[in-house]
């Protein structure tokens, strides 16, 4: 008798704890919904703040588009948002950076997920080749909200558009500065080593799409090429973490310390290619490698100027952003348009920095 009541109470006790567990599960579920139920009301509520906020003589704005990125705060993003938005007010369109002054980091696929739920009229979206981005793409488009891909394609989605520079045209280019830049290299070498030159080409480790696999693609076939006969141009690649804020900084510093400086050093964004200059200045090795850049920053004009990188490329972020707010225009007015808006990239290097910076304040006006 004892043992059945003592068998009773341990199964009682085991039911009380797996109660117990399913209770918690149960109130864990319901705060996640909470927040992510308080966290789209809140963004809703401030997207018609905002457009309130941007009235103009003819009333509110006609349509309200959401541009959803990897990173908020990437220069090039807030370069080309600005674009995006002086082009949308030309036409009473309002044009709103998805994840800004929100509480909590959201990933785009969150942004994404509450740009569709706020019933915006367009989405300009980073897209990348996961299945998630192609489920949330045709998510949108179902739900009569056309969707325009930017820097990155998902030419397998339903996407209306694409805008972005031809990355096969990229690489073409920083090939031809390879081979360029090799010539110079060459010469810096000691005669009995001047039979290879060493390039290195670092990749951004967070994008998770074939990008940069085509400008590594083009760039080997250029150098292949139209590379002189008389010496070898051998070519690396190493991955750098642009996960977090100062992430880039600390996996380049470790990979310049670790071994000897190569020939050629390419940079595929604007954050490794400063990180890679500094390190370098802070090494004491300016001119030791040849650094092919990307993007326009002022880090990077200045040491342009002062011949610490040989040159960069740049995308023209303020055709990139004009050309979104066209294509979803153009869709939603006449349902149909271009499946790809060709973006133009420049090429600055220390013959042609002056005028470019010329050229910059002269836009800006």
């Amino acid at each position: 008798m004892e043992k059945k009541e003592e068998k009773d109470i341990k199964e009682l006790n085991n039911r009380s704890k797996y109660t117990i567990a399913t209770i918690l599960l149960i109130v864990m579920i319901v705060i996640s919904g909470l927040v992510t139920l308080v966290t789209m009301i809140y963004f809703r509520n401030r997207v018609r703040e905002d457009m309130n906020l941007t009235k103009n003589e003819e009333g509110d704005p006609e349509r309200y588009y959401a541009l959803v990125v990897r990173d908020n705060e990437d220069p090039y993003w807030i370069s080309a948002y600005e674009s995006m938005k002086k082009q949308g007010e030309l036409y009473n369109v309002y044009v709103d950076r998805a994840g800004t002054n929100l509480s909590v980091d959201y990933s785009k696929y969150d942004l994404m997920e509450m740009a569709i739920s706020s019933r915006v009229d367009g989405i300009i979206y980073e897209a990348d080749d996961s299945e998630e981005s192609l489920e949330l793409i045709n998510k949108a488009v179902a739900a009569g909200i056309p969707v325009v891909t930017v820097r990155a394609d998902a030419p397998a989605s339903a996407r209306r558009s694409f805008v972005g520079v031809s990355f096969y045209n990229l690489g073409t280019e920083y090939g031809k500065l390879i081979t360029e830049a090799g010539r110079q290299a060459v010469k810096l070498k000691p005669s009995d080593k001047r039979d290879t030159v060493s390039v290195l080409v670092l990749t951004d480790g967070s994008i998770q799409d074939t990008s940069q696999n085509v400008v590594l693609a083009a760039l080997k076939e250029t150098v292949q090429k139209e590379a002189d006969d008389s010496y070898e141009i051998i070519i690396g690649t190493a991955q750098i973490d642009n996960s977090g804020e100062f992430t880039a900084e600390e996996s380049v510093r470790d990979l310049l310390y670790s071994a000897a400086l190569p020939d050629i050093i390419v940079c595929l964004n604007e954050v490794n290619t400063e990180s890679v200059y500094q390190t370098i200045v802070e090494m004491n090795k300016v001119g030791r490698s040849i650094i092919l850049g990307y993007d326009d920053s002022d880090i990077i004009l200045k040491a342009i100027e002062r011949e610490g990188i040989y040159a960069s490329i740049t995308v023209d972020t303020q055709q990139l952003g004009q050309d979104c707010v066209e294509a979803l225009n153009e869709y939603i007015v006449y349902k149909h348009v271009s499946d790809y808006y060709g973006v133009d990239y420049k090429i600055i290097n220390n013959k042609n920095v002056k005028d470019y910076r010329m050229s910059e304040v002269a836009d800006e006006e």
